[in-house]
């Protein structure tokens, strides 16, 4: 049974980090309460090879630690997190906490350009929102926000710095 550790309605203090190539915001979200497994979202920028360094793709994803193995497991799909977080409020307040990480981290490294893709091919319309409505946030951020061809069943984003 997940226990959460935020609310919707949370402002959330989290460091950012990099290496150099990488701008990554993590946080701690909850824990498993029977198997002790603790979660974390996890939000990064990544360099992306042959753009230079003022061109970033945007990944997301949750991260899930086993204290007895001492390892993690990335969970980069809805259906897989509803089956880790199952009550629609908990999975409600992680992903307002990845938006406000995705603000952070365009605020802190403000590419010129931002790319997003689907982890998952050939996701239904309820999945694909939540990609819709981070794109849509970095409106407020001065992005002119696009959905560029499938490919593959994967979707993909090109935001563009425009002021």
């Amino acid at each position: 049974m997940f226990r959460c550790a935020l609310t919707e309605m949370d402002t959330l203090d989290f460091s950012i980090t990099s290496n150099g190539s990488s701008v990554i915001a993590q946080l701690p979200i909850g824990f498993d309460v029977e198997t002790g497994a603790r979660f974390s979202a996890m939000v990064a920028m990544e360099a992306v090879p042959a753009h230079g360094p003022e061109t970033r793709e945007l990944i997301f994803c949750l991260l899930e630690y086993d204290h007895e193995s001492d390892t993690f497991d990335q969970i980069w799909d809805g259906l897989a997190t509803r089956r880790k977080i199952p009550d629609i409020a908990h999975r409600g307040a992680i992903f307002a906490a990845v938006q406000q990480m995705t603000r952070a981290l365009i605020d802190d490294v403000e590419p010129l350009v931002v790319t997003m893709s689907t982890h998952t091919a050939y996701l239904p319309d309820k999945a694909l929102a939540k990609y819709t409505r981070i794109a849509a946030s970095l409106w407020d951020a001065g992005y002119r926000a696009g959905k560029t061809d499938i490919w593959h069943g994967r979707h993909f984003w090109i935001m563009e710095r425009v002021r």
